[in-house]
């Protein structure tokens, strides 16, 4: 049955086609490794960097879909979940699995966001790829940031601009010949996909979506639906998103990775003042400034927080003290190191490969501490291996915060 009010299809669309692909066999695939991305013990000092990791979390999935809350259920047994959708038909495959696999800490709902009636009730809320496709984004943001305790944490994710510009060229063409998301009009579009020139800026967007990991939202039907067929989204630039967060009354902390955000991919030349007006750019100027030289991405995936104290947590180098944890984040080892040869091996992640020198390999080696023992390990490695090296706290915090933009590191108050 569909929702009267579902005037512009939207709970229509995601029930005829849910998504993302339903995962039947989801403890099979956690035993093998599966991750999402919104797991608090991978993100977790994005989330709470000022306290210690606990897995008795109370979170709130807003828009489930089909695999996320049975996901997190099974992953998390000792956290209670309570998650909401709209689509009557995902919400039955998440029913099924709870019965399937008799998971006792998930409670569904069918609910849109904004009548969620919780108050500071909940640790994690997590809603990725979900508000941008509300009638009214804001007021979804705000009833979410509500429903989090004042300690609580957000993991959101929406679309991003930079990157989707050809979606929405080919979502008015679509439109324009009437193409519906039935079976004759995906096929017709997918058709027409491959007659579009090269240089279209849709295939941007597909490159990337093809390249990234884990991702494969073009190759089954719901995933071309929610891309090319959408009954309702909105993208944002760098400023609009600052304008949601702000309109909320949330705090930016952090992004899932600086890397998309942060990093410098630029080879500044030394003269005409382009590096001092590089490093002087704020959090927002420098994430837009990257996304327009280098769209890299589709999305925006970030944590928020109630209180202002951890707005943009760790931008600023002065915010790293000695007492600061350092920890690597997502890379390891490629090739070992041999500090005798002077070589410091190759780390990496996925496609990414960082070839390391000896000093870099050392800090390296030394991450999963505070700070002041990792200058002061690897001062002790530099004197046995004869290394004419000191590092001063100065230059460790330098070269940590570069890891840390990079998306090398996390950076927290405690273990």
């Amino acid at each position: 049955m569909t929702n009267s009010n579902d005037t512009d299809g939207i709970e229509s669309q995601y029930t005829q086609h849910p998504y993302p692909a339903p995962i039947s066999d989801m403890p099979k695939r956690i035993q093998l490794g599966y991750k999402q991305g919104s797991s608090p013990d991978l993100i977790w000092n994005m989330l709470f960097p000022e306290k210690p990791y606990k897995d008795d979390l109370n979170v709130l999935i807003a828009g489930c879909g089909t695999n996320q809350a049975i996901y997190h259920a099974l992953m998390f047994p000792n956290s209670q979940h309570y998650a909401i959708d709209v689509s009557e038909e995902s919400l039955r495959h998440v029913a099924d699995m709870i019965k399937e696999h008799n998971i006792n800490n998930l409670e569904i709902e069918k609910k849109d966001i904004v009548d969620l009636t919780h108050d500071n009730e909940f640790d994690y809320v997590i809603s990725t790829g979900v508000i941008h496709h509300t009638k009214n984004p804001q007021e979804s943001l705000s009833k979410l940031l509500q429903t989090s305790k004042n300690d609580g944490a957000l993991f959101i994710m929406v679309y991003a601009s930079y990157l989707r510009i050809g979606v929405y060229y080919l979502q008015d063409a679509f439109r324009y010949l009437d193409l519906k998301p039935d079976k004759k009009g995906i096929e017709t579009a997918k058709r027409l996909i491959e007659l579009f020139p090269v240089d279209h800026y849709a295939h941007n967007y597909i490159k990337a979506i093809t390249n990234s990991p884990g991702t494969k939202d073009l190759s089954f039907d719901a995933g071309f639906v929610d891309t090319f067929f959408n009954a309702r989204d909105k993208a944002y630039d760098i400023f609009e998103l600052k304008e949601l967060i702000e309109n909320a009354g949330a705090y930016f902390q952090c992004w899932e990775d600086n890397a998309w955000y942060y990093r410098s991919l630029f080879n500044f030349p030394e003269t005409g003042g382009l590096i001092q007006s590089f490093n002087a750019l704020d959090p927002w100027q420098l994430a837009d400034f990257t996304q327009k030289m280098s769209p890299n991405s589709g999305k925006f995936t970030f944590t928020l927080r109630k209180q202002k104290k951890y707005e943009h947590r760790f931008f600023n180098i002065l915010d790293v003290l000695p007492t600061t944890y350092a920890h690597a984040h997502r890379l390891t080892d490629i090739e070992q190191p041999d500090i005798a040869s002077n070589y410091g091996g190759v780390i990496g992640f996925n496609k990414l490969k960082i070839k390391l020198d000896v000093l870099e390999r050392v800090v390296w080696d030394n991450l999963g501490c505070r700070i002041l023992d990792i200058q002061r390990e690897s001062n002790q490695l530099f004197l046995k291996h004869g290394i004419d090296k000191e590092l001063s706290f100065e230059s460790l915090r330098e070269i940590l915060h570069g890891y840390w933009k990079n998306g090398y590191v996390t950076f927290s108050d405690s273990l």
